[in-house]
Parts: C-alpha cells; structure tokens; sequence
C-alpha cells in the first residue's frame, strides 16, 4: 500500500513540475491538459482525479514553486549571530529568492491570472510572500529579548522589513527596466532595510 502511495506522489510530483515549467513558459492559456501528460507521462484521467482538471493542478504548481522557492531560507544557519546579523543575513537571501529570474517570472504569471481565478492569487500569496514574511517573523520572536517595547506587533515588523526588501528592485524587474543585482549590491540593500527596521524596534541599536 505504503509503494502504491509513493509511486503515486512521484506521478503527482512529476506532472506538477512538468506543468509548473510549461506554465511559467506560456502561461496559463498557453498551456493544455495534453501537452502536460505527453511531457510527464500519466493520463488526463490522473490530472482531473488527482488535481480537478487543468486549474487545479495550476493552483498546486504555484503552491509547488513557492515552496520551491523559500526551501533555502528553512536551511539557514544563524549560530553565533546576533539579532541584527540574523536579519540582514536573512534579508539577503529573501532578496536573493525574489529578484531570482524564476521568482519574477513566478510573481508575473500569478498576478496575472488572479483577476481570472482568485485561489491562484490567494495560493500564490499564502505560499509565497506570506510564508517568506513567516520567516522574518520567526526571527524576530526568538529574539524578543533583543527587542524594546514597541506598539508595532511583530508579525506587523515582518511584514514592513519584507515589503521594504520586495519594493523597488522587484518593480523594476517586474516592469522589465531593472538588472538583476549582484550579490553585494542585493547585501547592502539588506543591510540597508533591517538598520531602517532595527533603529525602531531594537533596544540595542544607537
């Protein structure tokens, strides 16, 4: 039984990688049930039992790369760091994730057919800018000795440091008029956005 479950995970797993690929290519309409089983195998009959037809395996293939997307920041070791070298080393690889060409490509096509279909864009924001403001968040709690009394909740700081880190270098690659960044320019304007944070709600910062 335990073999059946997990033959049919890889199907499952190849298919919404398969069709996260084609969609982020073509988009959503850009793209059918036939072509997704001709390139990962399986059946149209698999996709509408498992997934409920073409927009739900869509849905799963957003919730798939957003999680793709934020696995590294689940690996990153903070030993020896303080709260403020936590934060911008955390900042550093979210900017890192978002600015990433499939990231923004990612960001492109679910905003784009949320209008149409908006449990692609509630996927998309549970998954993705949701669950990467969640690992600010977790920070910032396991350090709340570090923090001084502010009226501002820190789910509420999360999310600030995080629009402040997605703001205008993700617009301008979105708009097609940015460059993706090097590494020391995406590390100072981590730098950068947690001194603006941290000088409001940290007790130790000058």
């Amino acid at each position: 039984m335990s073999n059946k479950r997990s033959r049919g995970e890889v199907r499952n797993g190849k298919l919404q990688k398969v069709a996260a690929d084609l969609f982020l290519k073509r988009g959503y309409e850009g793209v059918t049930i036939d072509k997704i089983v001709e390139l990962a195998g399986g059946s149209k009959s698999t996709v509408y039992s498992e997934f409920g037809g073409k927009c739900g395996l869509f849905i799963s293939s957003i919730e798939n790369l957003c999680r793709e997307s934020n696995e590294p920041l689940t690996k990153i070791d903070y030993t020896g760091l303080n709260l403020e070298e936590s934060l911008k080393k955390l900042s550093f690889h979210i900017l890192k994730i978002i600015t990433s060409k499939r990231s923004v490509e990612l960001h492109r096509l679910a905003i784009g057919e949320a209008a149409n279909c908006p449990e692609v864009g509630e996927a998309w924001y549970t998954y993705g800018p949701a669950r990467t403001a969640s690992f600010i968040q977790s920070l910032l709690e396991s350090r709340r000795e570090e923090l001084r009394k502010t009226s501002i909740p820190i789910e509420r700081t999360a999310v600030i440091l995080h629009d402040s880190l997605t703001g205008d270098v993700l617009y301008r690659l979105l708009a097609g008029v940015g460059r993706h960044e090097n590494d020391a320019e995406l590390e100072r304007l981590a730098c950068a956005a947690v001194d603006l944070i941290l000088g409001n709600v940290c007790s130790d910062m000058p």
